[in-house]
């Protein structure tokens, strides 16, 4: 996972999660540093379309930040589409 995270051009957002990080006022910036330093809390999962969906769990003001990635295999190699990214407020 940190792999792909350090690699920005093997990350893409699905629609549902921009509008969502929009909503829930998350940037790309939160999202990559929760790649980065956050820990699996969920998944892996092999999920019926042949993706591997997994939540990474970190703190962000305070407040845990979860964001659910897709894992996938293309010719290029492999990629992660964000599917959501959630705060809860404390």
């Amino acid at each position: 996972m940190r792999e792909i995270a350090t690699h920005s051009e093997r990350i893409f957002y699905a629609p549902y999660a921009r509008s969502r990080m929009v909503e829930r006022d998350i940037s790309m910036p939160d999202v990559m540093e929760c790649l980065l330093r956050g820990r699996i809390t969920e998944g892996p999962a092999h999920m019926p379309k042949g993706d591997w969906r997994i939540t990474i769990s970190w703190f962000r003001a305070g407040a845990p930040l979860k964001v659910i990635g897709a894992i996938d295999i293309d010719a290029d190699g492999t990629y992660l589409v964000i599917v959501t990214a959630i705060q809860k407020q404390g």
